[in-house]
């Protein structure tokens, strides 16, 4: 028995440092993506060269739509690292690999080693949290906020005694205002909707309420996320309504961002987002649905069922998202580790039959994918693209069939009875796959960054001056001021900065007109940073630019012909790390 077990778990072990190489090993090969992941890097750019760390500035500018805890901890990174783009995605990837240890140690905890393994298998590998973890966004540090509390709670009520289980709660109420932090609301209301179901579902109120801990867990809830809000609001008076009324309630019930969706809109994002496993969660959802319908009701059991409160949760989750007028495909992300929970805790005799279908889902992604890779040119976003990233198709060819590949073998293990192989082979396919696709992504980046531009802006062979005033005209790319390592002057665009310019408008030009004065009385050199179609306009004006770089989406435009100077110039907080 001891034989057999050494080669389960060095297998065990073989696939955990494939998952953190792959988890860790691709942050740095794209540039930052826009508008999301740029902005989330620049907003800690701004805060470590200003010293300021209460309120957020995105471009000079006020910015209030999230709580500060992302642009902390990356304000961290940067000083710890240097600023790039790997500094930038750590914190967030870091937090997510961290919930998947949580998960896999809660669900150890709760049912046995093998559990544990699955769960954190399970979410680890699904496309959804995998892609989540390799870009910088929000959703992953609030998705693993929550899981920390959902584990947390989940923890302190399974517990024995009565300390462990206090020490349980008082971390699922810190995890709870960490979430809030992350961002917003939604951080406490989930929770909150979770547990309201469940009480509604178990009818065990009494009980359950007197092991929330209330008194101690809303102190340290309140003494976490309360410190921030005061602190910003007083020194920002105008916070409070656009944070509270315009990025929570307008947010929720009006289509202003246009973000609509139907009320189905979640479901084909939970089921591509939980592949390579849809298939198997899929058969144990009609087995559920099966044996509900067959069997007489009962009554429920007494004591905590970790299994209703994972149900309830995810469907407080998609339930709430749903009804909300504004949708993206990442709100949903929270409900991915219960999601991967709840298979997990499954009987292990039907494991033969989820790997089975799994491995048969995966060959059938691989083909669907090759027919899309395929027909990808004849697409018109594709096409605006230009012919390198035509050129650039073997990536998503060989990406589609990573996925028919490991699945034929997945298939070939299962009915060989090496389900752990099989396992393997579907993970190892997964993380094969999109790191595919990351080298698609990395070929054409310019696409969706300006780090190309901006190094060939800033070539140490130009004599490109970073103290010169420096203009983003009719159009606003967050990846830009990070990559120059300093602010630009707004002209004529608004978007999301619009509340920072009506609070300082002294910082932004208000109309083309304007620009092109302060262009032409600009007694030394200037730079803005346009579109091509822009450019051509004030040129045919007769305003006086040329073109400095051009990436085929932005210009670059200089005031006049620069002469090359005696002295190497800097290149203005040009990242460090290269």
């Amino acid at each position: 028995m001891a034989a057999r077990a050494r080669p389960l778990a060095a297998a065990w072990i073989a696939l955990a440092l494939v998952v953190l190489l792959a988890w860790f090993g691709s942050l740095e090969l794209r540039g930052l993506f826009v508008p999301d992941e740029a902005r989330y890097a620049e907003i800690p750019r701004e805060m470590t060269a200003s010293g300021d760390w209460i309120t957020p500035r995105l471009n000079d500018l006020k910015y209030f739509e999230k709580p500060p805890l992302q642009y902390w901890m990356t304000a961290v990174s940067y000083r710890l690292f240097g600023e790039d783009e790997w500094t930038a995605r750590l914190p967030s990837a870091m937090l997510g690999f961290f919930a998947l240890l949580m998960l896999g140690f809660t669900g150890y905890r709760l049912r046995d080693v093998r559990t544990g393994l699955v769960a954190a298998t399970l979410l680890g590998s699904s496309w959804a949290y995998f892609l989540a973890g390799q870009y910088l966004t929000l959703d992953m540090t609030l998705t693993a906020c929550l899981t920390f509390a959902l584990c947390a709670f989940l923890l302190a009520q399974s517990a024995a005694d009565v300390r462990r289980r206090n020490a349980w709660m008082s971390a699922a109420w810190a995890a709870a205002a960490l979430a809030v932090l992350a961002k917003g609301l939604v951080g406490v209301v989930l929770p909150a909707g979770a547990l309201l179901a469940y009480l509604a579902l178990r009818r065990e109120q009494v009980g359950l309420l007197r092991r929330l801990s209330l008194l101690p867990g809303v102190a340290i809830f309140v003494a976490i996320a309360a410190p921030w809000f005061l602190v910003v609001q007083h020194r920002n008076p105008e916070f409070f309504h656009f944070f509270f009324v315009y990025e929570h309630l307008e947010r929720f019930t009006r289509t202003d961002h246009h973000r609509v969706g139907a009320w189905w809109y979640y479901v084909p994002v939970l089921l591509a987002g939980m592949m390579p496993w849809t298939p198997a969660l899929a058969r144990e959802g009609w087995q559920w649905l099966r044996r509900a319908s067959c069997r007489a009701p009962r009554q429920a059991a007494a004591g905590f069922s970790p299994r209703l409160f994972c149900v309830a949760w995810i469907a407080v989750i998609v339930v709430f998202f749903s009804v909300s007028r504004s949708k993206l495909p990442a709100y949903v992300l929270p409900a991915f580790p219960a999601i991967a929970l709840l298979l997990a805790m499954r009987p292990r005799e039907r494991d033969a039959a989820a790997l089975s279908w799994s491995a048969w889902g995966t060959c059938a992604a691989g083909i669907v994918l090759l027919a899309a890779a395929h027909g990808l040119p004849r697409t018109q976003k594709f096409v605006a693209l230009g012919e390198h990233a035509v050129a650039q198709l073997p990536w998503l060819y060989a990406a589609a069939a990573a996925l028919l590949a490991g699945g034929a073998v997945a298939v070939a293990r299962v009915r060989a009875g090496r389900l752990a192989s099989a396992a393997f082979m579907l993970v190892i396919a997964t993380l094969g796959f999109w790191h595919l696709v990351f080298g698609f992504l990395h070929q054409t980046d310019a696409d969706f960054s300006s780090e190309r531009l901006i190094e060939e802006f800033t070539d140490d062979r130009k004599p490109y001056r970073p103290e010169v005033p420096f203009y983003s005209v009719a159009q606003f790319d967050p990846s830009v001021p990070f990559y120059l390592g300093r602010t630009t002057t707004l002209v004529a665009t608004r978007g999301e900065l619009g509340p920072g310019i009506d609070a300082e408008p002294g910082k932004a030009v208000a109309t083309l007109e304007d620009f092109e004065r302060l262009w032409r009385a600009q007694p030394g050199q200037a730079y803005a940073v346009l579109r091509p179609g822009t450019f051509a306009d004030l040129r045919s004006r007769g305003l006086p630019m040329i073109e400095a770089a051009t990436d085929g989406r932005l210009v670059i435009a200089a005031r006049h012909a620069q002469e090359p100077e005696p002295e190497k110039r800097t290149t203005g907080g040009w990242r460090r790390w290269r």
